[in-house]
């Protein structure tokens, strides 16, 4: 019994039963090899109709990408690549959350939080920016699960594509930079070629496209700028609506300097390419192999 409670005690993360397992991530196909068996079939639909998207997990953006001149051709490959990576990392998010209110109904309950359990809540505080009481307050926990959602795969889509040319730029081929973030100092990015003098931002890069994704994720879910984006969501939420893409771009006005223009761009591909239906995609049933 002690032993099991000095391993609880070390490992908190074993609270959430799925966790990214970078191992199973695979590199895209070379050049002119096509892509994976499955993500082929994935090809071969239409991308609103699709429901059980394969598990298959790519390290980095096809790097054939910026010579597909077929722009039809280009959005699908690029969408069959993203797909499951934005799906995984919504899965992570949801689990995070399950545990978020496995502990609430605890404390609802007056059952006293293990030591493992407070150190994971202390953490994902930290993630999220919650600044919270000396010992968990349930205002603290509802904080969290407020921030701790998922981001719909339609807005997720749209705003790479937009941020990235589809998967074409030099930012997210070179770095997995998808979504231009913005970074200073020591942490790892790419400088912009054409830099405003005086300017020593980066763009944040990434080792695996699952990365910039979650720190995309994190970063609607957290900002004060995008508060009003929670809010459209926990009312959704509320009255068991489905959460949309459409329905969260609105409050996305701070994202880019270009404000209302940049929204009615994000709404105009999410509609365009019938990103939409994507809303209710989910991953296949887990392999042996995890992600």
């Amino acid at each position: 019994m002690l032993a099991r409670h000095l391993l609880e005690l070390s490992r908190p993360h074993a609270l959430v039963g799925d966790e990214a397992n970078y191992l199973a991530h695979q590199l895209p196909p070379r050049k002119k090899a096509p892509m994976t068996p499955r993500l082929a079939r994935l090809l071969q639909k239409e991308m609103h109709a699709v429901e059980a998207v394969p598990r298959i997990f790519l390290t980095r953006l096809p790097d054939n990408l910026p010579e597909v001149m077929n722009a039809r051709e280009k959005k699908r490959l690029f969408t069959s690549a993203m797909l499951p990576i934005i799906l995984r990392a919504n899965e992570l998010i949801v689990a995070d959350r399950g545990v978020l209110l496995k502990l609430k109904e605890k404390m609802l309950n007056g059952v006293p939080l293990r030591a493992s359990e407070r150190k994971w809540l202390q953490g994902k505080a930290r993630q999220y920016r919650v600044r919270r009481h000396r010992n968990f307050s349930l205002q603290d926990m509802d904080l969290l699960i407020f921030r701790v959602d998922i981001i719909p795969p339609s807005l997720a889509l749209a705003q790479a594509a937009m941020e990235s040319g589809w998967g074409t730029s030099r930012f997210a081929q070179a770095g997995n930079a998808l979504f231009g973030e913005w970074v200073w100092g020591d942490a790892e990015g790419l400088t912009p070629l054409e830099r405003d003098e005086g300017k020593t931002h980066k763009i944040k890069s990434f080792e695996y496209l699952l990365d910039s994704v979650l720190s995309y994720m994190t970063n609607l879910n957290r900002h004060p700028s995008y508060r009003e984006l929670r809010l459209r969501r926990a009312e959704l939420r509320e009255h068991n609506l489905v959460v949309t893409g459409a329905a969260l771009a609105p409050a996305l006005v701070d994202y880019s300097e270009r404000g209302a223009d940049y929204v009615s761009d994000i709404l105009s591909i999410i509609n365009y390419n019938d990103l939409d239906g994507l809303d209710s995609a989910q991953l296949a049933a887990h392999s042996n192999y995890g992600g």
